[in-house]
């Protein structure tokens, strides 16, 4: 059935129709696959939308700044010494002149580098590899402009989907990553590798890596060296493989894991 055209073009205008979509996606031809790629990919930004970051972490260097309408905690003993020292007494009292004269504590935000990496091997197939395509859609609609961002998939081996540091439009990078076609032995080091070779490229003072895969492992090294390696390593866990692989690469990684059970 997830062959045939037919139950796809029949269920069309079905509430059912997207998430039969998600379900054959990987095992579709690619008239088929060409003809949905468009509903494909606003069905995975709507989702994305749905839990988009609305704050922005600010963790750099802390710095007391003039009052400029951005921060609210008040620097005290430099908010006195200003005051004390440009004083203007106006009736025997002290006088402030402008909003400027008080000093607040500022934090500035750390430029990050991402690097995801997509498992692409044969124990993707099915909803997995649009999974993939979901949790790369979030990643870009959380980003800051001044962040990077790579994104490489691997199975027996590595590739580079999306170079660090290239300028490129969200849809291209979600639509190569909705081409790829799951086969082949899962060797996670090869992925991490990428990763880790694509973050090396840029000297951005925050370092982070997403693994997204199911944990399975049949060929290639150990990849518990090679997770240590980075600064920070989370794993977007996938059902169906093996919870205590990447619950090791996530401790390994000084990451955290999350489990996706589904699309939704």
């Amino acid at each position: 059935m997830v062959r045939n055209r037919l139950v796809l073009e029949h269920f069309h205008d079905h509430e059912e129709h997207d998430k039969l979509l998600a379900l054959t996606w990987d095992a579709l031809d690619a008239e088929m696959r060409s003809r949905n790629l468009r509903r494909m990919l606003m069905m995975v930004q709507k989702i994305a939308r749905k839990v988009a970051a609305s704050t922005r972490k600010y963790d750099g260097i802390v710095q007391t700044m003039p009052y400029r309408f951005a921060a609210d905690e008040l620097e005290i003993d430099a908010s006195i010494e200003k005051l004390f020292a440009d004083a203007k007494i106006v009736r025997g009292r002290l006088a402030v002149a402008s909003y400027s004269d008080f000093r607040v504590i500022e934090r500035s935000r750390r430029p990050r580098a991402y690097a995801m990496m997509l498992d692409e091997s044969r124990s993707m197939r099915g909803s997995k590899s649009v999974v993939a395509a979901l949790v790369a859609a979030v990643l870009l609609l959380n980003i800051e402009p001044e962040d990077q961002y790579a994104v490489t998939g691997f199975a027996e081996e590595a590739r580079v989907i999306r170079p660090m540091g290239q300028r490129r439009i969200a849809d291209r990078t979600l639509q190569d990553i909705l081409d790829m076609r799951p086969e082949g032995c899962t060797d996670v080091s090869a992925g991490l590798e990428s990763g880790l070779a694509e973050l090396n490229k840029i000297g951005t003072s925050h370092h982070i890596g997403i693994l997204v895969s199911d944990g399975w492992l049949n060929t290639g090294h150990n990849p518990m060296t090679l997770a240590r390696q980075f600064q920070r390593l989370h794993v977007i866990e996938l059902p169906g493989g093996d919870h205590k692989v990447c619950s090791d690469i996530a401790t390994a990684g000084r990451g955290v894991i999350a489990f996706v059970r589904d699309l939704s």
